[in-house]
């Protein structure tokens, strides 16, 4: 009796059955026929239709209709013909092991809940070593040299250990005198769970590589389920992971191994495996935890004469989150055209900011006189809210009362230029007054003003060998007062405007010096707003050249931008180079050790997935002379 139970259990778990659609009908049937007795006029209507049915040769399917139409008349009497269950075989081993995004997600949530049914658990058990170290061991301060020696020796000693084997130890060890006290079991945190996803994502590119590199060796990719093939973990590799060129866990290596301890203690991760320190360590997952799926893949075929697409077959899912070289490329080519820089000046017109400092923003300073002295010697009132907004400290002060200082009044601005004072001028650096512009507490008015008067300096240079009179030189500042800068206030665009006017200037200087059969036309004549053309000698006349010469530092800029991009593009290649020689010289290398014996072919494999790209262990397969082994 025992051995046919035994018998029957191990044919049910070898093939599980399920009713299919007669099968659940007939069961109906069974159960009405066992409630219910047949009287001569059911039997004879039963003989009856049979023997019509058989002299009609009916199928199964029309036989079944006519079933349902006689038991719906007189009752369930008849059994329909058919295939009543579905055997489900359930097989040992997985065709083809990947996981797709789904799976991936099914992973987490049942990682996620795993850790809280595990976190529940180190919960209660904390409770437990609380109220042992609280009522069992010793407080340390009671404890005598002696023992406390014993208890640092067995910390040090077994501080490596899982927690769990550690407080075991802590048991036996104070069964005499119980002085070492249990840790603290440790949960899992948030943190772990970034990392467990990123070894799920290095779990899919490892076999992703396998299967490919098998398939291209024409050996089968099947696996039994309870020997699925390792994760191998490069602790370095895991904490610099990136993606995109971003950190994706940004942790230092002892960090990773913390956190591989802390999975492998809770059961996450087991069947942990290391060789030396110089080889990544091998684990599985936990079968509870991992989702893994069973793909087809078409026959094997020669390679040359392998199909790409078959009909009708299930093949593996494209898994995205492999191709990070893929990913890397495109998001570098995309951000070299998001990227790009906006033209010179651009922002200058259209993003204007107007610098206001409230009027008396510091305390304990001291007023400054309303009167500021000019070069020829005139004294000048400046508006209430100017000098109110200038009491602020000393060094602001100064800066401003330095730059005001370069104002002249017209009149004697005008004689020194007849004079000839400024034929060797330089104007202010732009460095200055860009400082003057940010931090000086100084209105725009009177930074115009002071520009106009660099500016009319900077243009003496053009007459130094001609004489212009006093009157002249007035009129032109009056002229320049009214026209130069009309339409601007902002501090920050005057002096972009004030880069123009003075390489405007150089160039008219240059000019006139190379043509001194050209008369050069008075300051008031020259700066004439009406003199457009090139050929009227104006100075507005310049604007087509100055828009030439900014063409030409486009042009400049692009040239030395196509020269950089050329010498990194060259630099790039040279290291590409470079490092495809020295792989393929690892690679030679470990074919030969191969072809002599030191490696065999799963050895080979792992060397080259460790330590090359991946698309050397497509090359492999037709590099190596023995293709007969097994590596599954």
């Amino acid at each position: 009796m025992n051995k046919s139970i035994n018998k029957n259990a191990n044919i049910a778990q070898k093939s599980a059955k399920s009713l299919t659609e007669i099968g659940i009908y007939n069961q109906e049937v069974k159960s009405f026929l066992k409630s219910t007795s047949l009287n001569p006029i059911i039997q004879a209507a039963i003989k009856n239709f049979n023997d019509s049915a058989y002299r009609r040769k009916l199928t199964n399917l029309q036989y079944n209709k006519e079933v349902e139409e006689f038991n719906t008349t007189h009752g369930y009497y008849l059994l329909k013909k058919g295939t009543e269950t579905e055997v489900t075989k359930y097989y040992s081993y997985i065709n083809y092991p990947y996981l797709d995004r789904n799976a991936i997600k099914a992973t987490m949530d049942n990682y996620r809940s795993f850790v809280y049914q595990y976190n529940k658990k180190a919960d209660e058990e904390n409770k437990l070593i609380r109220n042992y170290n609280n009522s069992v061991v010793k407080s340390h301060y009671s404890l005598n040299d002696a023992e406390k020696k014993r208890k640092t020796n067995f910390e040090r000693t077994n501080k490596s250990k899982f927690v769990r084997d550690y407080n075991e130890l802590v048991i036996e060890a104070n069964e005499q005198n119980a002085i070492i006290p249990k840790k603290r079991i440790q949960k899992i945190k948030y943190a772990s769970e970034l990392v467990f996803h990123v070894l799920v994502g290095f779990y899919v590119s490892q076999l992703k590589t396998r299967n490919a590199y098998l398939m291209e060796m024409n050996r089968p990719t099947s696996v039994l389920k309870n020997a699925l093939p390792k994760l191998k973990i490069d602790h370095r590799k895991l904490a610099t992971h990136k993606i995109a060129d971003i950190p994706r866990l940004d942790i230092c290596k002892k960090t990773a191994q913390n956190h591989i301890k802390r999975l492998r203690e809770a059961g996450v991760l087991i069947n942990y495996l290391m060789i030396n320190q110089n080889k990544p360590i091998s684990v599985n997952f936990n079968a509870q935890i991992l989702e893994i799926l069973d793909g087809f893949y078409p026959k094997s075929q020669k390679p040359t004469n392998q199909q790409v697409n078959h009909v009708g077959r299930n093949f593996l899912h494209d898994n995205s989150e492999c191709n990070y070289s893929v990913l890397k490329e495109k998001k570098r080519k995309g951000c070299a055209k998001s990227t790009s820089l906006n033209k010179c000046g651009s922002m200058l017109e259209e993003n204007e900011s107007n610098n206001v400092c409230p009027a008396d923003g510091y305390e304990n300073t001291k007023g400054i006189n309303k009167k500021i002295s000019l070069e020829g010697g005139e004294k000048i009132n400046l508006p209430n809210f100017l000098t109110e907004k200038r009491q602020t400290g000393r060094k602001t002060n100064q800066l401003s009362d330095n730059f005001l200082s370069k104002l002249i009044n017209q009149k004697t601005f005008a004689e020194k230029l007849a004079a000839g004072e400024f034929d060797n001028y330089k104007g202010l650096r732009y460095d200055y007054l860009l400082k003057i512009e940010q931090y000086a507490l100084v209105s725009n008015d009177e930074f115009k003003q002071i520009i106009i008067q660099d500016f009319i300096k900077s243009s003496a240079k053009i007459w130094r060998n001609h004489t212009v009179y006093v009157g002249e030189w007035k009129k032109t500042i009056n002229q320049l007062n009214e026209e130069l800068f009309s339409n601007i206030t902002q501090k920050e665009t005057i002096i972009k405007k004030l880069r123009e006017y003075r390489w405007k200037l150089k160039f008219a200087k240059n000019w006139f010096d190379k043509n001194t059969e050209v008369k050069t036309l008075f300051p008031y004549a020259y700066f004439d707003k009406t003199r457009v053309k090139s050929n009227e000698l104006g100075f507005y006349g310049l604007h087509s050249v100055w828009k030439s010469h900014l063409k030409y530092l486009e042009k400049r800029k692009e040239e030395k931008k196509n020269l950089e991009a050329a010498a990194n593009e060259r630099k790039r290649k040279t290291a590409v180079q470079k490092k495809k020689t020295a792989e393929l010289k690892k690679l030679t290398n470990a074919i030969k050790k191969y072809e002599s014996g030191q490696y065999n072919l799963e050895q080979l494999f792992n060397y080259v997935q460790d330590n090359l790209p991946h698309d050397y262990l497509i090359l492999l397969p037709n590099m190596i002379k023995n293709q007969n082994t097994n590596l599954a």
